[in-house]
């Protein structure tokens, strides 16, 4: 096996503008199939672009400093819970809202936490660090006391959207031997809200190679994971297997 070399700042810049592109590609192809009933191939190939953009997420945070390039974060690149848990970051970095009332609601729950995260992206952040990367950096891993992470990164972390993606692709078969769930489950409305998820994405990332001001929100997550990704959480305890 080659030994791991770190990258340059340009070559990351230029691994970030390639996941960028093929993340474009994915969203360009699924214009074929915008008129298709069921909508299921067109949600995979969006969930797919998704994974790109949280990918190229991933390498900027290396680039940045926040991340080491090692053997573990480099197969977290390329595993799907991961790319989806880093996802629900980017979530919370861009502040997506439809209604006004609803920038208003965000506002005053930022201004309420303080420096705090919310439950669900301070749990996805530690569950990429620690139940995804940190499990494969060590032979085996005991908490001190079991961590309560946000349910609905917990939900991410064991698979439940991932299952969906593969639930747009083929039928599955429950242990009675009978169907539990075909493509045609996927409904236009889920397709239409994640494309255009994707699509803030890859906003997101195009934003990030320029210069500007960065959100609050933005600082907050970075600094959350700088600090995990510095050393070890307090409490925690590693054996070697």
């Amino acid at each position: 096996m080659s030994p791991l070399r770190t990258p340059d700042s340009e070559t990351l810049l230029t691994t970030i503008k390639a996941c960028l592109q093929n993340g474009d590609r994915f969203l360009e192809e699924t214009y074929d199939l915008e008129f298709r009933d069921p909508p299921a191939s067109r949600y995979f190939i969006v969930m797919i672009a998704q994974e790109e953009f949280a990918k190229a997420f991933i390498i900027y945070l290396i680039r940045e400093g926040a991340m080491p390039f090692t053997l573990s974060v480099l197969r977290a690149i390329n595993d799907h819970v991961c790319k989806q848990l880093i996802g629900m970051v980017m979530d919370y970095m861009i502040m997506h809202w439809d209604e006004i009332d609803e920038m208003r609601a965000l506002i005053a729950k930022d201004f309420a936490a303080g420096d705090a995260l919310p439950n669900d992206v301070g749990s996805a952040i530690e569950i990429l660090r620690y139940e995804r990367i940190g499990r494969w950096e060590s032979g085996s891993w005991i908490w001190a006391e079991d961590p309560e992470y946000d349910p609905s990164a917990l939900a991410v972390a064991n698979g439940k959207r991932d299952r969906r993606k593969q639930d747009s692709l083929y039928v599955r078969i429950g242990r009675d031997g009978r169907v539990c769930s075909m493509p045609t489950t996927i409904t236009e409305q889920e397709t239409q809200e994640e494309l255009e998820r994707a699509r803030r994405y890859r906003g997101f990332v195009n934003s990030l190679l320029e210069a500007g001001e960065r959100s609050e929100r933005f600082r907050k997550a970075m600094a959350a994971i700088k600090l995990l990704f510095a050393g070890r959480r307090e409490g925690a305890s590693k054996e070697q297997g």
